[in-house]
This record gives structure tokens, sequence and C-alpha cells, in this order.
């Protein structure tokens, strides 16, 4: 678990300071000047991130811990994680992707899908966490379908009022 963790840790680090090093290196001078890290995460998506009680709990506040205590080493400042409610509406000021985009958050951490093409000032990290699809089919639509790929123009049913709807 340790080594995942920091597999995890290092990927959102190398999120951070790879792809459009220019918007990265400004994430990090304001972290460094603020002493803040702002993270987005929804209260509704346990195990990810999710409110019991008044207290945040989920797998992303324990990443988001131990990428805190990196930065303090990167940084040699005292960090606080401000974590800040993210809404699966898109539409939303809210919204994940817009979210990040606009700089009210400087990372979100939860369970998201991951665009091919993703708007612009949104930069992935490395994924964790990963099932993959699963498809229930007749055996002679195997041939039409390429799990492997983003399934663009397949029709498929979801459950109503699921986590991936």
């Amino acid at each position: 678990m340790n080594n995942k963790l920091i597999i995890i840790i290092f990927s959102i680090i190398f999120s951070l300071i790879n792809p459009g090093v220019a918007q990265s290196q400004e994430v990090l001078q304001e972290i460094k000047q603020t002493g803040v890290l702002k993270v987005g995460m929804r209260k509704d998506a346990a195990p990810f991130g999710y409110v019991y009680g008044s207290k945040w709990e989920g797998i992303c506040i324990e990443l988001m811990n131990g990428f805190k205590k990196i930065l303090e080493e990167k940084l040699n400042r005292n960090i606080s994680i401000e974590k800040l409610e993210i809404l699966l509406d898109e539409e939303s000021e809210k919204g994940r992707h817009r979210s990040v985009a606009n700089k009210r958050v400087h990372l979100e951490c939860g369970p998201n899908t991951i665009r091919k093409n993703p708007p612009t000032g949104v930069i992935y990290s490395k994924r964790f966490f990963t099932t993959g699809k699963y498809l229930m089919m007749k055996p002679d639509r195997r041939l039409t379908v390429n799990p492997d790929g983003f399934m663009e123009g397949i029709l498929i049913g979801v459950l109503n009022d699921s986590l991936t709807k």
C-alpha cells in the first residue's frame, strides 16, 4: 500500500510539474506564497471523497495529506489543505473541470472519467484505481466493440442514480 501511495503522489506531482510547465509553476508559486493547497472533492463519492458528520473522509484525503508532506519538503514551508466541494454537474461553477480551469482549485481528486480531449486548462494525472470497462453483450456484438478504446458511437445502458450515469 505504501508503494502505491508513493506512486500516486508522484503521479499527482508529475501532472503539476510536467505538462503545462508554465501553468504548473504558477500553481506551485501560489501554493508557496499562500501556504494553501486548494483541493476539490465531491462530498458524495465514497470511498474517494465524502463527508461523515462534518468531517471530510476518503482516499483523496489520505492522498492529499501525503501530497502535502511532499509539497512542504519541496517548498520548505508549512502547507494547509483547503477542501472545496466539487459538483458532478459540469455546467456549474463548482463543476470539477471548470473548477480546475478557472483556478478555483489547484487540483481535483475523485472518481473521474478521463476525457479524450480535456477542457482547456485541465491536465490529468496518471490514472489510479482504474477498473476498466465491463460490458455484457451478445456474442455477435463482440467484434464491433473495442473495449480498449474510448467507445465513441457505442450505445450502452447505465443504472439510474449510479455514480457513472
